[in-house]
């Protein structure tokens, strides 16, 4: 697959730090999230144009706000 946008790869790249700093695979967070784990990896290669409901469930596997994950996009 191709990646989407610039946007979307520097997203999936916040997604992938968020997720090692709260020391977690992808199939940990994609568990958490209800999705599939190659989905996750598709959406942190920025492969993937996400749901808002799917940012929402994200957020909240990493117990943060929509706002800290998007912080430095």
């Amino acid at each position: 697959m191709k990646v989407i946008s610039e946007t979307h790869r520097k997203f999936g790249q916040r997604l992938k730090t968020l997720r090692k700093e709260k020391e977690m695979t992808q199939e940990d967070l994609a568990f958490k999230v209800g999705v599939d784990r190659s989905y996750m990896g598709f959406i942190e290669r920025g492969e993937k144009n996400v749901t808002l409901k799917r940012l929402v469930e994200i957020a909240k596997a990493f117990r943060v706000s929509l706002s800290e994950l998007f912080r430095s996009l």
